[in-house]
């Protein structure tokens, strides 16, 4: 079997200094595509649930194969109030889902006519497809923070990463920041019933153990194997699963799936008649590194088909970004080059854990209608962040690129958004919290003030509501993304074509343990300032703050920037 020798740069958890450590990387054992007998993975996951819950399948493989999906912008919902004001009497549940490191990269944004990258690569996500087509489906959301613990506890509070100090995956934002109320905390405040399972919050020390308040029950963690991880010691491999050892060992995400079936399943009288609405959080692990999954997704993915497999770009500019940090489980040598065949192969199976992820996504939803549940149940998809496949001579997370900000939100809500809608307007995932909080009728969040570290329930994200009646209103159009990096911190801000990086020394009390700055001070004559021009550099590769014709669009959108970072600390 081939291996190919690449290099991790491991970051500290004060994400302070690279460290380069030698890892192997085992290819997937079938590196080209070949003629197989598919099977239904339902059949694995009706094995491991009680003959009472048995479902029939929610697409057949060889449907799976076929599928072409399509989107279409309707015009917009005009009883939208009047259908938000009824829900206050007859209260829907909510039905949350988030997966980990998914570009928008499903069927729902194949768009090829529109000079987008994400929209020109075709995905098969058969169920999501449906799901956006029944949704509104946001094309341009943006994470706060390319990384799972800052990301999730920004989203689930609603606050900014500078308000909830967690810039890492090891700090709980009740300690470091503040007594946040979270989304699924403000549910279970208002009478609902409040169940979480999978990888919702970052577990562990981040989140206090998945967050108690949070939870009308305890929460619902799948057990944890590792015989599908790399026996030699590799970080960041990828491998197929083969019908045996799924029958033997379902993988996590599937106890995930037959777990939530099994609540929803519990639950679904009280919940269809108002007496008890849920507020479900279910977690994918997937397309998550390790890149394992089923066998049978990596044949939708041929090697002989180029198109899914873009080449590594290359800078045409060095000092876009002068060295990569990247994360101990991500993936790049010394070079910042992976070899084609291997960012091919690597390629393939993100790909590939993107639809598996996506039958299980669709083996909930299914069960939601069987239940009759469907009518009376808001759906939200998103994802924590985005991902690097080879693009920016990048491979993983935590930067301040398009690649790894840009997420797909979905949200569906029953009676209003029924034809299917998008929006291109630019939002952020901080806003799903106020927004979902709107639709399901509940009392509006109020929104924060400046230093609202002592305020326990406040947001900053603003409801999306408004873009269901005009899917392409410009009332919010920013996004502000960010990361640790060094000493300091790089801000970046996502306004219409353009995207704009700074930087900022940070001065803090105990910046090691996510205390609060006190000061920061901006990076001086552009020295470490970043812009790129969608319009004629969607991948993001050349870097024209120092160009003449882009002064002015530089002064406003640094002005904006700054602005925006230093009245968090006023």
């Amino acid at each position: 079997m081939t291996r190919v020798q690449i290099v991790i740069v491991a970051l500290s958890a004060a994400f302070i200094g690279a460290m380069f450590t030698t890892y192997t990387i085992t290819p997937d054992i079938r590196d080209y595509a070949k003629d197989i007998a598919m099977y239904d993975i339902h059949d694995r996951l009706q094995e491991h649930q009680d003959t009472t819950d048995a479902l029939s399948p929610t697409k057949d493989f060889s449907a799976t194969l076929e599928a072409n999906p399509t989107r279409t912008t309707l015009e917009q919902k005009t009883n939208a109030g009047q259908i938000i004001s009824s829900n206050k009497q007859v209260r829907k549940n909510v039905l949350f889902i988030i997966v980990d490191d998914l570009r928008p990269q499903l069927g729902a944004y194949f768009d090829p006519e529109h000079p987008d990258y994400f929209s020109q690569l075709k995905i098969h996500t058969p169920n999501l497809d449906n799901l956006a087509s029944q949704s509104i489906v946001f094309k341009h959301n943006y994470a706060q923070y390319s990384l799972c613990g800052p990301s999730r506890t920004s989203l689930l509070t609603g606050r900014r990463p500078d308000v909830t100090r967690v810039f890492g995956n090891h700090w709980y934002w009740r300690d470091v920041g503040g007594n946040f109320t979270t989304l699924p905390q403000y549910f279970k405040d208002n009478g609902y019933l409040t169940i979480g399972l999978g990888k919702v919050f970052h577990p562990g020390a981040s989140s206090n153990n998945d967050d108690p308040p949070s939870w009308t029950e305890p929460y619902h963690q799948v057990p944890y194997t590792d015989k599908y991880f790399l026996s030699n010691g590799s970080i960041g491999g990828w491998n197929s699963v083969s019908q045996k050892d799924v029958k033997d060992i379902p993988l996590a995400d599937m106890m995930s799936t037959v777990t939530a079936k099994k609540i929803l399943s519990n639950i679904s009288v009280k919940a269809k008649t108002g007496e008890q609405p849920f507020f479900m959080a279910l977690g994918y692990n997937k397309p998550h590194l390790h890149f394992i999954c089923p066998e049978e997704y990596f044949y939708l993915y041929p090697l002989e088909d180029k198109d899914n497999f873009v080449p590594n770009v290359t800078w045409q500019k060095p000092n876009i970004r002068q060295q990569v940090r990247i994360d101990g489980i991500e993936m790049s040598d010394e070079k910042r080059f992976l070899p084609p065949d291997v960012l091919r192969k690597l390629r393939r199976a993100y790909f590939a854990c993107i639809s598996y992820m996506d039958h299980l996504v669709g083996e909930v939803l299914q069960h939601l209608d069987e239940l009759g549940l469907a009518d009376n149940t808001i759906v939200s998809f998103m994802a924590d962040h985005g991902y690097h496949l080879g693009e920016n001579e990048h491979w993983g997370k935590i930067t301040t690129f398009e690649f790894a900000n840009r997420v797909p939100l979905i949200i569906r809500i029953p009676g209003i958004t029924d034809s299917g809608m998008t929006s291109s307007s630019i939002v952020e995932s901080l806003d799903v919290f106020p927004t979902l909080v709107e639709a399901a009728g509940l009392d509006p969040v109020p929104n924060c003030p400046r230093n609202s570290f002592d305020i326990s329930l406040c947001v900053q994200g603003t409801s999306l509501m408004p873009l269901i009646i005009e899917p392409n209103n410009n009332s919010k159009d920013v996004a502000i993304s960010q990361i640790v990096d060094g000493r300091g911190m790089y801000y970046a801000i996502r306004k219409r074509v353009f995207r704009f990086v700074d930087y900022a020394y940070l001065k803090a009390t105990d910046a090691a343990d996510g205390k609060r700055i006190t000061s920061l001070e901006w990076c001086a004559n552009m020295e470490c300032a970043k812009l790129f021009d969608h319009r004629n550099d969607i991948l993001e590769q050349v870097n024209v703050v120092n160009e003449t014709n882009y002064k002015d669009t530089v002064n406003k959108l640094q002005y904006q920037l700054h602005k925006f970072v230093e009245d968090q600390f006023r």
